[in-house]
């Protein structure tokens, strides 16, 4: 499971994360169980990211320098979380609303938006977070073939493996193309991150991926 590094200056927007490998996390894309751990860190390291929050009046920032007014009830991040906790399911984009044949092929995946995707086209970070969910809906998944008594002969294509989803079809096209990415292609997407957080700095929006 991927642990998260909470930039200080990240309490001043409201979409992403950071993990430990530069990689960044949507808001909007993660489930329960991450926003979780993200809400838990920031409440344990609030004095940390204190001074990083850039109070959008003097006034608000004296009163939580004072300790009137708390960090989580005013800082974007903070807010945030606590929307999407309230606005998530437990698991985030349930295993229930994906189609069953996308594990069963390794061409394409279709996001939660309904954009398709080659799964050779996605930047290594968004493979990443991929796979991630994969792994964290692995029981889940494997429980719906088990209940739509999905025939033999079509589970064939799946090899035996721990988690069940990474003898996929799809996990195991993910695995090879990440195993394939170079440490320029890495690089390239490692820059192409900072450059969407500048992006965002100035304009509020954040571009494509």
């Amino acid at each position: 499971m991927a642990r998260i590094v909470l930039d200080p200056d990240e309490v001043n927007q409201r979409a992403v994360v950071t993990l430990t490998d530069g990689s960044t996390v949507d808001l909007g894309e993660a489930d329960a169980p991450t926003l979780h751990r993200i809400a838990r860190q920031l409440h344990v390291h609030r004095s940390s990211y204190a001074h990083a929050w850039s109070a959008p009046d003097p006034t608000t920032g004296a009163r939580v320098a004072a300790g009137e007014v708390s960090l989580e009830e005013v800082a974007p991040l903070y807010l945030a979380v606590a929307a999407r906790l309230v606005a998530t399911k437990p698991t985030g984009r349930g295993a229930d609303q994906v189609d069953l044949g996308a594990l069963l092929q390794d061409r394409v995946w279709t996001s939660s938006a309904g954009v398709t995707t080659s799964i050779a086209d996605l930047t290594p970070s968004h493979r990443t977070n991929l796979m991630g969910w994969l792994e964290r809906n692995s029981a889940a998944l494997r429980q719906r073939f088990d209940d739509l008594g999905v025939p033999v002969a079509t589970r064939s294509v799946i090899a035996e493996a721990d988690p069940w989803i990474a003898g996929t079809p799809l996990y195991r096209g993910l695995m090879a193309l990440q195993a394939q990415e170079s440490a320029l292609e890495r690089a390239k997407d490692q820059a192409r991150q900072v450059v969407r957080r500048v992006e965002f700095e100035r304009t509020g929006k954040w571009p494509d991926r």
